[in-house]
């Protein structure tokens, strides 16, 4: 097939065979092959021609992905895959990727696990986190988290979680600080270890609390249950609050009940 005319534009090179088919080619593609009018393309090297054109659409792509951000391996051949890329077509781009620094999984769960820290997260929420960004979970098995670390991390957090939570009495304050610290990403037994370290409130503040607490539902309860359903109403709720059962009993006699 002859090369009856090549157009140069700014982005791309156009060429315009003898039977007035057009093929439109990049042009670092067409650096790449001696190109000029007048030459004649065997069928191989249409193919070729094609197969390398593919692949620098495919690459300029995945640079434009790049510039927005870092992609793990696995996440950029996701986004390539569904461009259409073929496997070979991907695996070439990947590996000039890789090649040029541009995809790094090891740098990039580095800079992550830097940042996570900062943020003062838990190793599960750490491993979580780069699960869900295509990091793949034999690599995270290798991942050595220091246990000073992890405490380090949870003891900067502890003031504030106290205070988030200092509200409520002792035993919803365990319970809410406990979570909260799993929910973070903290193994259990740091977890444990940090609302062993809370501090018990006066007995004047769990009163306090408890009856703060009465009050919430007392009004509502004299609405729709008769004074036998109330008491056994108030003490199952205020039980499964953590209260003790001995002080909501002295309450109650202290609100003749």
């Amino acid at each position: 097939m002859k090369i009856k005319k090549i157009k140069v534009y700014k982005s791309k090179v156009k060429l315009i065979l003898e039977d007035r088919k057009t093929i439109e080619i990049d042009k670092n593609v067409y650096t790449n092959f001696y190109l000029y009018e007048g030459k004649n393309l065997s069928k191989k090297e249409l193919l070729e021609l094609h197969k390398q054109n593919d692949n620098a659409s495919l690459l300029k792509y995945a640079m434009k992905l790049r510039e927005k951000g870092p992609y793990t391996e696995y996440r950029m051949r996701e986004k390539l895959y569904d461009k259409g890329g073929l496997k070979s077509q991907v695996d070439e781009v990947i590996k000039t990727m890789k090649k040029s620094g541009l995809i790094d999984d090891r740098k990039f769960i580095e800079e992550h696990i830097e940042y996570y820290n900062s943020l003062n997260y838990g190793k599960n929420k750490i491993i979580q986190k780069l699960l869900e960004k295509g990091i793949f979970k034999e690599t995270l098995d290798r991942i050595v988290f220091p246990l000073a670390t992890e405490k380090r991390k949870a003891a900067k957090i502890f003031k504030k979680l106290n205070e988030k939570y200092s509200k409520y009495n002792d035993a919803q304050r365990k319970q809410k600080v406990y979570q909260a610290y799993i929910a973070l990403g903290f193994d259990a037994d740091i977890a444990q270890d940090m609302v062993g370290s809370l501090q018990k409130s006066s007995p004047k503040e769990e009163n306090d609390k408890l009856e703060s607490e009465f009050n919430k539902v007392y009004k509502r309860y004299q609405l729709k249950y008769n004074k036998k359903e109330i008491k056994s109403k108030l003490l199952s709720y205020l039980a499964s609050k953590g209260f003790k059962i001995n002080d909501i009993l002295k309450l109650f006699e202290r609100k003749h009940i």
